[in-house]
């Protein structure tokens, strides 16, 4: 029976590889819309699905052999021929392997073509694992990794992210950030049938999350601009939980308490997937029915907690901040307008970051879009009433005045992108990139500047800042060229 399961899994990956290998060969010489490719590509996900049970999968070259998962595909007068043309293909290009990850069963078919023909075309390139890698991330491909050998002796895993240079950091948090989105999409998914899920698994990419956070919560911070509209309360949820944790880093949280915390965040909004999503997204003022059930979503959000796999005692750590995050500081929220016991500290956190998170995100039901700046200043409107004072400098202070991701308009009449804090001492002005635009309209990244430079003759700042814009009035999502940066 061993040998027949173990000759049913050999089938399934090699079928896999035909999938893939015949996929490659078709997308390099016909269009996207023949059916030789639609059919590719729904066979390679068939095939990814079938074959992908946990959160990744590595396709690798091990001595002129084909291995998934550490598992040596049979090398027999059947498979000879894919493997031996596997094994150039990759060579040629210089790779060792790649790592499919589990975000990659959500993938749009025109992700996956973007991809293939990614791949085929590093072929030509002198630097050819770095162009691929850096057209994966202009293309927003999160879920799949170049596999190279290493070059030096690898650090400590606990230690391992500071030694990773910038681009590094930021591509791991990519990866992070899909991780955690497919593991909490898969926990909502579940827990609203009859079976109950565990939670395990997302314990887990959290607490990888939050291991990378603590040594650079910059990147993490930046990465939390991620808007994704198909999948507002999803995005949502994770930008809420990455903003909370941030803010609980500053505050000097252990790394246990901020595990805790980014649960509680994560799944803060989960009793939103029991409202209709006529609801949701309904355009106009909503009617007295649909306010009372909306109003909800935060007492079913505690409900289904309830619902998941875990202990007591993990169930117990995460149940109340939920339920919280819409009572306001004052006590004067919903969905109990008389609650009267004082807000817990994860309940205040994420309320702050869960507004600023929803009033920066564009919505089909906003007519209007606070820019990152503005948002701050509306939360601090709120400050002692809505939102914990203390809690919220600290938050204001994290942002910086013009929060990673604002978009501004300098007197030179020219247009920039927050992307981090000035590194000159004590100057409250940012480090933006340049943004300009090509024939089709498209804006690309150009020069990097600090604000805070000076005419070293009359000692004004070279650039004036005129406006702040929110990056979606213009089309631009701010993790797509924050995230291509060298």
């Amino acid at each position: 029976m061993a040998d027949t399961a173990k000759y049913r899994s050999y089938s399934r990956l090699e079928k896999l590889m035909q999938n893939f290998y015949s996929l490659l060969k078709t997308a390099k010489i016909h269009q996207s819309d023949h059916k030789l490719v639609i059919n590719g590509i729904e066979n390679f996900s068939r095939s990814i699905g079938v074959c992908m049970d946990g959160d990744s999968l590595a396709i690798k070259i091990v001595n002129g052999r084909l291995a998934i998962d550490d598992e040596m595909l049979p090398y027999n007068t059947i498979t000879k021929n894919l493997i031996d043309n596997l094994v150039r293909y990759f060579d040629i290009r210089g790779l060792e392997g790649l790592r499919l990850l589990q975000p990659i069963k959500q993938a749009t078919a025109k992700d996956i073509l973007v991809f293939m023909r990614l791949l085929d075309g590093c072929r030509q390139r002198p630097d050819r694992q770095a162009w691929l890698t850096k057209g994966l991330d202009a293309n927003n491909i999160f879920w799949v990794e170049v596999i190279t050998k290493p070059k030096t002796k690898q650090p400590e895993k606990t230690e391992e992210f500071l030694y990773i240079d910038k681009a590094g950091r930021r591509q791991r948090a990519r990866k992070d950030y899909s991780y955690v989105m497919a593991s909490f999409k898969e926990v909502a998914q579940k827990v609203t049938g009859k079976g109950r899920v565990g939670m395990r698994k997302t314990v887990r990419v959290v607490q990888d999350l939050v291991r990378h956070l603590i040594a650079d919560d910059e990147v993490y911070s930046a990465i939390s601009t991620l808007r994704v509209f198909d999948d507002y309360t999803f995005s949502h949820s994770l930008n809420v939980a990455i903003l909370s944790m941030c803010l609980g880093k500053r505050i000097n949280l252990s790394r246990g308490t901020l595990e805790r915390l980014g649960i509680c965040a994560l799944f803060h909004d989960l009793g939103k997937i029991k409202i209709p999503y006529e609801i949701l997204n309904k355009q106009g003022k909503l009617d007295d029915s649909d306010v009372k059930l909306l109003e909800e979503h935060s007492l079913n959000s505690a409900r289904l907690i309830i619902k998941l796999r875990a202990s007591r005692e993990r169930k117990a750590k995460i149940l109340l901040p939920p339920f919280e995050h819409h009572l306001k500081y004052d006590l004067s929220g919903y969905p109990y307008a008389n609650w009267q016991k004082p807000l817990t500290l994860f309940g205040r956190i994420i309320a702050i970051a869960d507004v600023y998170d929803a009033i920066t995100s564009p919505r089909v039901y906003r007519k209007s879009i606070l820019s990152p700046d503005r948002a701050l200043g509306f939360l601090l409107d709120g400050s002692g009433r809505a939102f914990d004072p203390i809690l919220l400098k600290v938050f204001i202070n994290m942002m910086g005045v013009y929060p990673v991701g604002t978009l501004l308009k300098l007197d030179s009449e020219e247009l920039a992108l927050v992307i981090s804090s000035s590194k000159k001492a004590g100057e409250k002005r940012p480090l933006v990139c340049l943004m300009h635009k090509d024939i089709i309209g498209n804006f690309y990244k150009g020069k990097i500047i600090d604000m805070a430079e000076r005419d070293t003759r009359t000692g004004n700042y070279t650039r004036e800042i005129l406006e702040t814009y929110h990056p979606s009035a213009f089309g631009i999502q701010p993790v797509q060229h924050l995230f291509s940066l060298t």
